[in-house]
């Protein structure tokens, strides 16, 4: 038996005149284990979630926008025919940024 089954059992096995002892440290290793269970399954859900969300984010929009220092990029074309020479490079599709007010 190692050391730490042996404090372990020795802490637990209470004599009769102590038994009450022993009840409350058992209450009180399964109100641990269940916070700590608890603990462990949050974490493991936000991680899939955070995850989720981030695939979804990035599904959704553009990982790179290139931009011209003006805003505007007249040559749009060769600008997108060196960004596909890129390696990696999945996907160029021009777009076009504006502001606008809507009024009902």
């Amino acid at each position: 038996m190692n050391f730490e089954w042996f404090v372990c059992l020795r802490y637990l096995k209470a004599k009769r005149k102590h038994g009450f002892i022993s009840l409350i440290s058992l209450i009180s290793i399964a109100g641990v284990m269940v916070g700590v269970m608890a603990l462990i399954v949050v974490l493991a859900v936000m991680t899939g979630f955070t995850s989720e969300f981030r695939d979804k984010i990035l599904g959704i929009n553009s990982h790179v926008v290139v931009q011209d220092y003006t805003g505007n990029i007249s040559n749009y074309d060769e600008v997108a025919a060196a960004v596909r020479a890129v390696e990696g490079v999945s996907g160029v599709t021009p777009y076009l940024y504006s502001q606008a007010m809507i009024t009902g």
